[in-house]
């Protein structure tokens, strides 16, 4: 005797839409902008006001120093861009939902 195959479960009407994911928290827009921000403050810190920091690399080291305030630099820029936009995309999602 031959067993019957089992057909899969036919989708109901509530489900047939299309399945939402659960959000996580790196889905927010504000993520990655609180993110750069804590890395401009950090190299920042580091690059221009941290003057053990400072006299501890030179020399050889002093490339480092450059690193910490170019980098604090052009990741402050970005920041400043990412929070521009997540501000930005929060405002259009509001008026999505209006």
């Amino acid at each position: 005797m031959s067993q019957p195959e089992e057909q899969p479960p036919k989708p109901s009407d509530a489900s047939s839409g299309d399945d939402e994911i659960a959000p996580t928290p790196f889905d927010n827009p504000f993520f990655l902008p609180v993110v750069l921000v804590g890395m401009t403050l950090w190299l920042g810190y580091d690059g221009f006001l941290n003057q053990e920091f400072i006299s501890s690399h030179t020399g050889d080291e002093a490339w480092v120093v450059g690193f910490n305030r170019w980098g604090a630099l052009v990741i402050g820029l970005l920041a400043a861009w990412f929070t521009f936009r997540a501000f930005r995309e929060r405002g259009a999602s509001r008026n999505d939902r209006k």
